[in-house]
């Protein structure tokens, strides 16, 4: 089966109406049965110095995340898109994902950063979201910027069947550092043998790239720009494969996956 895929960076703000108009504008390319993939924090944009959370007016988040689901309704697509939210008093970096019949999932971010800990509160779930296109269920893993570090993660996703990653980041600073993350963003796709499509915002310095990767380790597309970008690009699940993860040595080092709230 292939897939069609939207992935699309732009310059994410601290401006939430500006960032929702750029999403729209992006979304005016977007083709039926699309996965339409955004940057972390993407409505609510994003800055490693957290005070920007004060200014954040939490009903413009929910319109925003409204809206969407509503256009991946009108538009017949799947949307995910990155956000910090406040929620039954506490904060969360989240990434939400809409469908075309008005399902709503949600990744809360399990793995935060050391800046993030002692203000958001850690995610609880890390399992695959089954998303339809017509007749096909393709199983989505979600991952946010800092969970690329655990690949216990992404190993606990495909044995769970997931088929692609959304990784969605907002990694801006020192730009020696994209070869170290694409490495790793590599190793995390042929080491679990899927597809993985991590998305980072626009900007002048990025820590990574805009990446789509198949099972194999070749990167399809890749973008760095401080630009708005978006392509289109169609994958063969076809290429997804179990071949490594069967002839894990169980009877070498027995790591048994289980998690445990």
């Amino acid at each position: 089966m292939n897939l069609s895929v939207l992935v699309a960076q732009f310059p994410v703000s601290l401006n939430i109406q500006k960032n929702v108009d750029e999403i729209l504008k992006i979304l005016r390319n977007a083709k039926r049965n699309d996965l339409v993939v955004f940057p972390e924090g993407s409505i609510s944009g994003y800055d490693t110095d957290l005070s920007f959370l004060d200014k954040i007016d939490n009903s413009q988040v929910v319109n925003a995340l409204d809206l969407l689901k509503d256009e991946a309704i009108n538009r017949k697509i799947h949307i995910w898109v990155g956000t910090c939210l406040f929620e039954g008093g506490n904060w969360y970096n989240t990434a939400f994902g809409f469908s075309p019949l008005g399902n709503v999932y949600r990744y809360n971010k399990v793995n935060l950063a050391t800046h993030e800990r002692d203000v958001f509160t850690y995610g609880s779930e890390l399992e695959p979201f089954a998303l339809k296109f017509d007749n096909q269920v393709v199983n989505v893993g979600i991952q946010l910027c800092r969970d690329l570090k655990y690949p216990e993660q992404w190993k606990w996703l495909a044995l769970r069947k997931t088929h692609i990653f959304l990784h969605l980041i907002n990694a801006r600073g020192e730009s020696t550092e994209q070869p170290i993350w694409k490495s790793q963003l590599i190793s995390r796709a042929t080491e679990n043998q899927r597809f993985i499509i991590s998305v980072n915002t626009a900007a002048k310095l990025q820590k990574s790239p805009t990446l789509v990767i198949n099972p194999k380790g070749k990167i399809l597309h890749e973008v760095i720009s401080e630009k708005t970008n978006f392509f289109h690009i169609d994958i063969d699940l076809d290429l997804i494969s179990n071949w490594y993860i069967e002839q894990s040595r169980t009877d070498l080092i027995d790591i048994n996956y289980k998690f445990i709230k």
